[in-house]
């Protein structure tokens, strides 16, 4: 087969998890799969992205910047389809919630969740609209529909009406399951000047990541405990406006590393004594499988598809109520034996999740389209 891959919405360190799963899906490709060619459609942006190094692997870099998001949805719909022929491709599987709506092979489209349904007050409306309705359009003309959670199947067959035999699940998997080797967390943490003890979360550039409420909790914990607090990558305006008007003592507590290497992730991870996840909206929550591949206790949102994907190993709340996020942070603090029961949970759920399962599962995908 001659499988075309369209990465053109891929904005390096910038698109989050959509990013992981196109690494951790090429790269369980590249080491099932020796027979099949593989051409991937990048943008400027990503012309030197890392793609795994396999002779089956092409990149061709299409003259589109992507950070235009209206150019980039013209130039898929229209040029796109000329380099798809120009291939004579017979699959082609668009990894970012669109994809051209007239391709001339076998079509299957990954949308990751409906967020720009449920966040949509997090989102400018012209934007809100047009992404709601090429990436309906996207579902309805694809051969076949990829998502990552039984969650978000339930909501694309409800929402947007898609047949539940067209919505196949394929649960992606921690970041660090791709790359092992991992930096001295010594290093690490004096590299971002980090200081034990400490709670550990990522940052998000969204409002739905929930960390201004987490700011505030921190507040009150900061008052009874000594540790500082680590936001990974990087943050909303809101909350670097909350930070800046903190009071001195507190602001020097709290560390933003800004963008992180993904080798360095883990490390920092490792050393912490909690990490929090406080989203209000998660399709699957790969921050949180990462957490527990680190071995550090979790302390989780109850909100969406957290609680199934997480299973034991974690300690719950609802992500809108501060009281119930200090008293889950508090109890992981002081209870070391509820701390090292979730980390044993939680390596023991990491077993549900894995690259090559899931380069297994979307390459089966492909050669049904071919068969039928």
């Amino acid at each position: 087969m001659l499988i075309g891959i369209n990465l053109l919405y891929l904005i390096p360190g910038i698109v989050g998890g959509t990013e992981i799963y196109a690494t951790g899906l090429l790269h369980g490709l590249a080491n099932i799969d020796k027979e099949n060619q593989y051409i991937i459609f990048v943008n400027r942006e990503s012309s030197k992205w890392e793609l795994p190094e396999a002779k089956n692997i092409t990149r061709i870099i299409c003259p589109i910047n992507s950070m235009s998001r209206i150019r980039r949805y013209l130039y898929e719909q229209f040029r796109l389809p000329i380099a798809i022929k120009k291939f004579n491709l017979d699959i082609l599987h668009s990894l970012g919630y669109v994809g051209p709506l007239f391709v001339g092979c076998a079509s299957v489209v990954t949308i990751h969740d409906l967020n720009y349904i449920a966040l949509k007050q997090y989102m400018p409306f012209y934007k809100n609209l047009v992404l709601r309705t090429i990436s309906r359009l996207s579902a309805k003309k694809a051969d076949k529909v990829i998502t990552i959670s039984d969650f978000s199947k339930s909501q694309i067959i409800n929402i947007l009406k898609i047949p539940e035999d067209k919505v196949f699940v394929t649960p992606p998997a921690p970041q660090s399951a791709i790359n092992k080797n991992y930096h001295n967390p010594g290093e690490i943490k004096k590299l971002y000047q980090i200081n034990c003890p400490y709670i550990v979360a990522f940052g998000g550039g969204s409002a739905h990541k929930n960390i201004a409420r987490l700011i505030r909790v921190f507040i009150i914990i900061s008052k009874k405990y000594p540790h500082n607090l680590v936001l990974i990558g990087h943050i909303h305006p809101e909350v670097r406006y909350l930070i800046k008007n903190s009071p001195s003592d507190l602001k020097k507590r709290i560390t933003i590393t800004g963008y992180v290497p993904s080798d360095h992730i883990i490390p920092i991870l490792r050393d912490a004594q909690v990490f929090v996840l406080p989203s209000l909206y998660e399709a699957l929550g790969i921050p949180l499988l990462e957490a527990q591949q680190a071995g550090v206790a979790v302390a989780c949102s109850s909100a969406a598809s957290l609680p199934k994907v997480g299973g034991k190993g974690a300690v719950y709340f609802d992500p809108k109520n501060e009281l119930e996020i200090v008293n889950t942070i508090e109890l992981l603090i002081n209870n070391k034996q509820i701390r090292d029961e979730k980390i044993i949970y939680g390596l023991e759920n990491l077993k549900r999740f894995s690259w090559e399962k899931t380069a297994k599962d979307t390459l089966n995908l492909y050669k049904s389209l071919i068969l039928n």
